[in-house]
């Protein structure tokens, strides 16, 4: 994994998102396009320039962080919150994301969508501390037993979805 010195923060599956196409609706893409700031430039996860892209209507927009009177990359506007089930970069709605025990249920891409449902299949969960990581940070609801199974067919539907 790309950035596995964040310890399983969200942050760590940013670098793609798969969003409704705001042209055609189909899935598209965000993605840091590589080499986006140039060579000699460190890398900031999450301040770095992203693309949307769809393959299916050939949209294609992107966005650039400027640097700030400190000398750090930002972006001029405030990132989105990802508790509404919306990329944090262009505000498009999540491609998976879907209605689960009567809330919404959502997924930044795949391989966020597997390391979730690897957690909620666990029946013996991790009891240390990890304050901060995706797992603490899951709704109650989803990590309760008596919903393991309809979260996890819920997951099932969207694996067939992509």
């Amino acid at each position: 994994m790309l950035n596995e010195g964040l310890g399983g923060s969200l942050i760590t599956f940013s670098d793609l998102f798969l969003v409704h196409c705001p042209r055609c609706n189909s899935c598209s893409r965000i993605f840091t396009p590589s080499n986006a700031k140039g060579q000699n430039e460190p890398r900031y996860i999450g301040h770095e320039s992203k693309r949307l892209v769809c393959s299916k209507c050939g949209f294609i927009k992107d966005i650039h962080p400027k640097r700030r009177w400190d000398n750090l990359w930002a972006f001029s506007h405030e990132l989105f919150d990802e508790k509404q089930g919306i990329d944090w970069y262009f505000g498009l709605p999540l491609y998976l994301q879907t209605q689960c025990c009567g809330h919404n249920i959502w997924f930044f891409n795949f391989e966020h969508l597997c390391h979730i449902e690897d957690y909620i299949k666990k029946h013996v969960r991790p009891s240390k501390l990890y304050y901060l990581s995706i797992e603490s940070r899951l709704p109650t609801w989803m990590k309760l037993s008596k919903n393991r199974e309809e979260v996890l067919k819920t997951i099932e539907k969207l694996k067939q979805k992509v």
